[in-house]
């Protein structure tokens, strides 16, 4: 179907006059369609892990490579102070540093002390040795709780698998959405998610159906005033999703499995000590 028949389901749900063309008809029903379009297009997209707008991808993580002699000692705290130009981190950062050379105490993970924009401490190192020019890298980490952060792909608009086998959500490593990145223990993600996708002659007649339901809801209470029809064309637009929303979980991510404590009921059952009926 093309992005005007589309439309004009829309419009025919709420029984509104239709468009000879959606991009250029100067009504006010095309311009309301306009409007909505691809905010409702993205939402819809978003509501469910669909066949044909799933993309694969590999994210991987790009580490600061230090320039020169980087690392010295800061003097009266004996903490190690890095140099690294422009670095942009504020004072609580948490850093990952690895594969330095000549002072193997700054590999590993730290909280950090802004001096200026060009140097920053380890909070609670110790400064031996002499750094080898250029040896070593460094990363942000987040703040607590997770290992690395990873950019989520800019046409991203839902994440349904991280690390996982193919199939259900449920696959899924453990991880968790924040501010743009995907929180992950793992320094490498095999990433499955919805995309962006805005090519409508490919799609499904399924998501065409339901995305025409939730257009509809939008832009009946600007073209026939009617917030009742409004509300009627998302209820028939959940009906169709519903199921599959309920499924997911409120909060973007998936958590880590909590072992069951030693003296749980489970384990106690499993031993005889307790009836399981």
């Amino acid at each position: 179907m093309t992005k005007t028949e589309i439309c004009n389901l829309a419009l025919s749900l709420v029984s509104a006059n239709t468009a000879t063309d959606i991009d250029t008809d100067s009504t006010p029903q095309a311009e309301a369609v306009r409007r909505w379009f691809a905010p409702a297009r993205d939402e819809c997209l978003a509501s469910h892990p669909w066949n044909f707008a799933m993309k694969r991808g590999f994210l991987t993580l790009t580490w600061t490579d230090f320039s020169g002699v980087a690392l010295a000692d800061a003097g009266a705290s004996d903490e190690i102070r890095v140099t690294a130009t422009a670095h942009g981190l504020s004072t609580g950062d948490r850093i990952h540093i690895q594969d330095v050379g000549g002072v193997p105490a700054a590999n590993g993970t730290w909280r950090i002390t802004v001096i200026d924009p060009d140097t920053f401490d380890l909070d609670g190192s110790v400064f031996s040795g002499a750094h080898i020019s250029g040896a070593g890298e460094w990363i942000l980490a987040p703040l607590h709780g997770w290992g690395y952060r990873h950019a989520i792909p800019s046409d991203c608009l839902r994440v349904v698998r991280v690390n996982g086998e193919d199939g259900n959500e449920e696959d899924s490593a453990p991880y968790a959405i924040e501010a743009g990145y995907i929180l992950s223990d793992d320094i490498e993600l095999e990433l499955t998610y919805v995309y962006q996708h805005t090519t409508v002659t490919t799609w499904t007649q399924d998501f065409i159906n339901a995305y025409a339901f939730l257009l509809a809801s939008y832009i009946a209470p600007e073209i026939i005033k009617s917030t009742e029809r409004g509300e009627q064309m998302r209820r028939q637009f959940e009906g169709i999703i519903g199921p599959q929303a309920r499924r997911n979980d409120a909060r973007a991510g998936k958590g880590r499995v909590l072992q069951p404590s030693y003296d749980s009921d489970m384990i106690r059952a499993r031993r005889g000590q307790i009836s399981t009926r």
